[in-house]
């Protein structure tokens, strides 16, 4: 692997993380032969074949399985140089990598405001993904942080809790359940269910729920979209389960109502993440003490006004 350059290793990367060369050309902005070539060179390098090619679609190899975990602790290690050496430079008060799940985009940007008063010369990149994306930008180490409420058990790191973040059903005001108290579980089941996406937290949490209360209403659609599932519910298309953090302009315009559903609230914990084994820069630790110390009083303040 002598002619192995750095510039293909991010290509490798790329290729196995949307099992696509079109794609990881869109995300490198160069073109999909180039991205093809530049693979064939490292396996005629190697000789042995990272991917297979079939119908368009592309595959890792058991090589190219293997070859991917020392990939990214290559471009993991690459990261951390780069923050130490942000710290030689004294320039690590000059850029921060923040990711989140969509629901935090309801309240990070005025935590932010308030975080950048001591800062105001900070760049700062914000990534929104879901759960399992967001585990693969910290692996990698292309976030200082993330802001999620399941933390990750597939990757070594360090959890802190910040914050409550309730979750609860809603529905349209027109809703026969809307303004009813203490509704059994049971009742949902004769309604159509409006969820996010199989792999997010929430859906996660939800469905728990329906398994201790013994019941199986009828998921009718699917959204990846906060705002989406918002906008489905008040045009009276089903009930769903979101975080209380995503539906503040909503209840206080009378648009969305909270359904008092048993046992609800379900009570789940906002986190600060980040690798437990990468040195931190200068501006995630300032961030990360932000958010511990002046999180959950600010939460509480944005939502307790709507």
């Amino acid at each position: 692997m002598k002619n192995l350059t750095l510039r293909q290793i991010r290509i490798f990367l790329s290729a196995s993380k949307h099992m696509s060369f079109t794609r990881a050309a869109e995300e490198l902005h160069i073109s999909a032969p180039a991205i093809s070539l530049q693979i064939k060179e490292m396996e005629d390098d190697m000789g042995v074949h990272l991917f297979t090619r079939e119908n368009r679609k592309v595959a890792l190899t058991s090589a190219g399985e293997y070859f991917l975990l020392y990939a990214r602790r290559v471009s993991s290690t690459l990261n951390e140089a780069n923050t130490m050496m942000e710290r030689f430079r004294g320039t690590q008060f000059r850029h921060l990598k923040i990711g989140m799940v969509s629901t935090a985009e309801y309240f990070l940007p005025q935590m932010l405001a308030e975080f950048k008063k001591d800062y105001p010369n900070l760049q700062v990149r914000i990534e929104i993904r879901n759960r399992p994306q967001l585990i693969e930008l910290l692996r990698d180490g292309e976030i200082d942080i993330a802001l999620m409420g399941r933390p990750p058990k597939e990757i070594d790191t360090r959890v802190e809790p910040f914050a409550s973040n309730p979750h609860v059903f809603i529905a349209s005001p027109q809703n026969p359940l809307a303004g009813k108290l203490n509704v059994a579980a049971e009742a949902l089941t004769e309604f159509e269910i409006i969820a996010r996406e199989l792999r997010s937290g929430t859906r996660a949490i939800m469905k728990n729920y329906f398994t201790e209360h013994n019941i199986s209403p009828i998921v009718s659609m699917e959204m990846s979209s906060n705002e989406a599932i918002k906008q489905a519910v008040i045009a009276n298309l089903g009930i769903s389960f979101v975080s209380l953090h995503t539906i503040g302009q909503e209840l206080a315009s009378n648009k969305i109502a909270l359904l008092d559903i048993q046992d609800t609230p379900i009570m789940r914990t906002w986190h600060v993440v980040a690798l437990s084994k990468r040195n931190a820069s200068q501006a995630a630790e300032a961030f990360r003490y932000f958010m511990l110390e002046k999180g959950s009083e600010m939460l509480t303040i944005m939502f307790s006004e709507k």
